[in-house]
């Protein structure tokens, strides 16, 4: 679907945030002989993706995008939005607990990383696919100019997503 200009930046870190979420499943799957090594070397890929890249993005939708759709809708009647935002709790939890787990240098369960992943691809799909678009038509062109100039004043226009 195509998004509209001011939406690119966070459509754009969606792209990065999908393989990381593939690379997150596939880890689960592999062998069972190195599924484990697998399993935690993703987990301490996402952990640093989401310190370089991850906890900018979630900023930038919950201190740009949303306030700019609070002014002409409440969120608490969107489901999509409440359940975007228990999406960014829940990811945020599980970067702790990867943190936590790979400082003690505890097992990482193969599972945990596949479910982390399953919700990733699926939160991005949820936005993508339904809240985006019901912004885009809530805002409209003015005001998503407006909020497009607010996202980029967290991150730097020249900063690659990386992986």
């Amino acid at each position: 679907m195509k998004r509209h200009p001011s939406l690119h930046p966070l459509s754009q870190h969606h792209h990065f945030a999908l393989i990381q979420a593939l690379a997150m499943r596939r880890a689960a799957e592999a062998p069972v002989e190195k599924r484990a090594a697998a399993a935690e070397r993703q987990a301490d890929k996402f952990v640093k993706f989401w310190h370089k890249n991850g906890h900018i993005h979630f900023r930038e939708e919950e201190e740009v995008l949303l306030p700019a759709y609070a002014r002409h809708m409440r969120l608490d009647q969107d489901a999509g939005v409440m359940h975007l935002l228990a999406d960014h709790a829940e990811i945020r939890a599980a970067v702790q607990e990867f943190e936590r787990r790979l400082a003690e240098k505890a097992l990482i369960e193969p599972e945990e990383v596949a479910r982390v992943g399953k919700l990733l691809h699926d939160h991005v799909r949820l936005e993508e696919n339904e809240v985006f678009p019901r912004i885009e038509k809530v805002l409209g062109e003015k005001n998503l100019n407006s909020m497009g100039h607010g996202l980029t004043r967290l991150h730097s226009k020249n900063e690659v997503c990386e992986i």
